[in-house]
């Protein structure tokens, strides 16, 4: 439930606890690059459509260290196991598969194989992205090495808004405020991720990029360097915008504990960018998303107005929202019953 968890109570996940997560490896050790230097960490359910390009991707990098690349399948039903079985055949030498027999969720996958990985760096990609830079790991391994005080690197990502325009750095505040770096692009200090908070499912990758950020910045490179795919099944454009505002949610609410409240103001104007962008989106059903965020409104609005500091302010801008989502439903709906095509005419 949302607003449920809580910091400290909630708790660490230390290395051991990791390395007991149900995982068997497909691999062939006799042959897998002795120290790499990058463990480039894939998570994937259910993309068989995709995997082969993203795995083509990783392989493509030219790079003067080596790397290996784990691929994390969270109970696929799709052929993606079998494919990534074969394709660690192909390339004994820097793929490891980690399967289990059910799938166990978003967190506990990204964690097994974290704990898996071999080499200092970890760089992320979902298997339905993929990387369109071949220099990508050899310019970020330079970025990160030369900037002991960097917790991670990123870089711009193609078929998302990029805004940030130069090279430069994220501080923590950056980071909360907006979501200006997608996880194809970053990579981390995989010392720094571990122990790792027991956060929620919702909106794991803001999660992590925020544990990560308070032991340091973001260094960023204004370059795109991977490909933000958008499918029906992906798991944040495959769902509802509602359970995506939801999601939002909860990830701002578990910030907000993480953080023990230090950071109102970004938070508040995180939540406020979100509902931005929600504006800015076609509503698939008018009504129905109106009636869906009212719902949300009174579950979630007291919280959202306790980190605005500002009740009554709070209390306006959420009862204005809802009014002008109240006059887009409308709008919406008479101008498509205007524009509505004949069914059945002769």
């Amino acid at each position: 439930m949302t607003g449920a968890w809580r910091w400290p109570e909630a708790g660490w996940w230390f290395a051991e606890e990791m390395g007991q997560i149900p995982a068997v490896e497909c691999s062939s050790p006799l042959e897998l690059v002795a120290t790499p230097a990058v463990s480039v960490l894939m998570l994937t359910y259910n993309h068989c459509r995709f995997i082969e390009q993203a795995v083509a991707s990783v392989l493509a990098q030219k790079c003067e260290r080596s790397f290996e690349l784990l691929i994390g399948d969270d109970g696929s039903t799709d052929g993606t196991v079998d494919l990534c079985r074969q394709l660690q055949r192909q390339h004994p030498g820097v793929i490891r598969l980690i399967t289990s027999a059910s799938n166990i969720g978003i967190n506990r996958n990204f964690l097994r194989v974290l704990i898996r990985c071999r080499a200092p760096l970890v760089a992320l990609l979902e298997g339905d992205d993929y990387w369109i830079e071949p220099s990508k790991l050899q310019q970020q391994q330079a970025l990160i090495g030369a900037n002991p005080g960097y917790a991670m690197v990123a870089s711009a990502t193609q078929n998302r808004i990029n805004r940030l325009g130069a090279d430069g750095s994220l501080s923590l505040a950056d980071l909360l405020r907006r979501y200006p770096i997608h996880t194809s692009s970053l990579m981390f200090r995989k010392e720094l991720a571990i122990p790792f908070p027991r956060f929620p499912s919702a909106a794991h990758d803001s999660l992590l990029i925020s544990h990560l950020a308070q032991r340091g910045d973001c260094g960023y490179l204004n370059q795109e360097m991977s490909y933000y795919r958008r499918h029906g099944d992906g798991i944040w454009t495959g769902v509802s915008r509602q359970q995506r505002m939801q999601d939002t949610r909860e990830c701002i609410s578990a910030m907000e504990s993480y953080f023990q409240g230090r950071y109102h103001i970004e938070l508040v104007d995180r939540e406020f960018w979100c509902y931005r962008l929600d504006w800015q989106l076609k509503p698939e059903h008018p009504w129905g998303q109106w009636q869906a965020s009212l719902l949300l409104l009174l579950s979630e609005g007291p919280a959202m107005m306790q980190r605005s500091q500002r009740f009554t302010l709070g209390l306006l801008l959420l009862t204005g929202w809802q009014l002008l989502l109240l006059i887009k439903a409308t709008a919406v709906q008479a101008v498509g019953g205007r524009t509505r095509p004949l069914v059945g005419a002769g």
